[in-house]
């Protein structure tokens, strides 16, 4: 009998939280989404347990998993951002309503809760953008107290009419009508070794106990001190003299050079920097002559433990004989070139700072940036809009904006994660995904505080 918790993944995307996951010792069964390039990506990493589906038209009870209800440990996912400008007058609350004939598509956090609700399982874990804690809605009736599954017994606040509440405290409401003791918790995924600052909004549930996860406790790395940010300025930390290994915890002959997920840790290491990810990686060219458009073998072996983490180099494998994928530098045109030159390292210009004769775009359609990425400092958070055009993640050192291979470095996807895609997609769906290491964080948090006690209880 396996041991391992088990999970499904929702909204799974290209699969960076079912990575964690499974890096956090959980036995992912089955993950949906409906994006075909996405779920094509997840099944070649993780095999072919991923569906293409859109959630809102499946029922759990015949769509989903062979799982009893409440044999299930964990439920996960990251219902995309929704709109909440109607949810006030008609979604609010309409979890029990909520059928697979729904074509109001805006709220799909509530596909979430519904199977939640089927599976009942130990604990969920639902992430989202951190801006949803500034939305509000207005109440414009008593949906969340009237509209609750039946039998859910547990007492939930009633939102008076007309009164703005924030999204948060109302999807909270909705999840302690389920049974479940729920919080939120925001997290940058830089305090866990990803090397970019990434804040992201997770709220988790469980349904017997009290306790929560405390994330602050489960931090691996840290702002770096003057001395240490001096330091990175000039070479990289593994390399220096007054280097401290015996002020780190490495785990030699496993799967990881990273510091492992414990709670307390006595010490924690300055933030992982994009030098600290990418800069073994070969030099390539938007045009493709010297050096070439794009890399498929590495020049040199990897400098710092999270370049060597990434690698992920089998026993007895060299690294010269490990192929390397999805490094291929996009097309830039002239005037790019000549802007991206022109930047310092961590240097950003809005579009419209720029002078007429260099503007790529209008300001006033395109509010767009130029940034250069600082080699001594976390990257910039890697989103969706670098498929577009590049322009807030130039390298740091050479003339174009980051490859497929160097975003997923950044965030914490390793080498022999492949995406299998064009390159547009390939920057999509790496900018949409959760980092694997991120969801290794929250995942092994979840597993120690909430799943631990009931396997003791077995």
């Amino acid at each position: 009998m396996d041991s391992r918790p088990s999970a499904i993944d929702l909204f799974c995307g290209a699969g960076g939280l079912t990575e964690g996951l499974r890096q956090a010792g959980y036995d992912v069964r089955w993950a949906i989404d409906d994006d075909e390039s996405a779920v094509e990506t997840h099944c070649e990493n993780h095999g072919d347990y991923a569906i293409q589906a859109d959630i809102c038209e499946t029922d759990p009870a015949e769509d989903g998993p062979d799982i009893e209800p409440g044999e299930l440990d964990l439920v996960a996912g990251g219902p995309p951002c929704p709109s909440f400008s109607t949810i006030g007058r008609s979604k609010l609350g309409s979890l029990e309503d909520r059928s697979v004939d729904e074509d109001d598509r805006n709220v799909l956090y509530l596909d979430f809760l519904r199977y939640v609700k089927h599976f009942q399982p130990q604990a969920f874990v639902m992430e989202n953008v951190p801006g949803m804690l500034t939305d509000t809605v207005i109440v414009e009736s008593d949906t969340v107290q009237e509209s609750l599954p039946t039998g859910a017994g547990q007492e939930v606040e009633q939102f008076p009419v007309g009164e703005e509440v924030p999204v948060p405290e109302i999807i909270l409401e909705e999840m302690r009508g389920l049974e479940y003791t729920a919080d939120w918790f925001l997290v940058d995924a830089a305090n866990f070794g990803v090397p970019q600052h990434r804040e992201r909004l997770f709220f988790i549930g469980r349904r017997t106990g009290e306790t929560l996860p405390e994330f602050t406790r489960w931090f691996t790395h840290r702002e770096p001190t003057d001395r240490e940010k001096d330091q990175q300025m000039q070479v990289r930390p593994e390399l220096r003299d007054d280097h401290d290994e015996s002020q780190e915890t490495l785990e030699t002959g496993s799967s990881s050079v990273l510091p492992s997920f414990e709670p307390d840790r006595e010490y924690r290491q300055p933030y992982l920097t994009v030098a600290d990810a990418i800069m073994d990686l070969p030099p390539i060219s938007p045009k493709g002559e010297m050096p070439p458009n794009q890399a498929t073998e590495y020049t040199l072996p990897p400098v710092s433990p999270y370049q060597e983490w990434a690698r992920d180099i089998e026993d007895g494998e060299e690294w010269e004989e490990q192929p390397l994928r999805n490094h291929e530098a996009r097309w830039h045109n002239h005037l790019d070139l000549s802007i991206y030159k022109l930047l310092g390292h961590g240097v950003g210009w809005n579009i419209g700072q720029v002078s007429t004769g260099l503007q790529p775009y209008r300001d006033d359609v395109f509010p767009d940036k130029y940034k250069k990425q600082n080699p001594a400092e976390p990257a910039s958070t890697i989103i969706a809009h670098i498929q577009k055009d590049g322009h807030m993640f130039i390298h740091p050192t050479e003339a174009r904006s980051l490859s497929p291979r160097e975003a997923a470095r950044l965030q914490s996807f390793k080498d022999t994660y492949w995406f299998p895609e064009s390159r547009t997609n390939a920057y999509r769906l790496i900018g949409n995904a959760v980092p694997p290491r991120l969801g290794e964080a929250v995942g092994v948090a979840v597993r120690e505080i909430i799943l631990s006690e009931r396997r003791v209880d077995d």
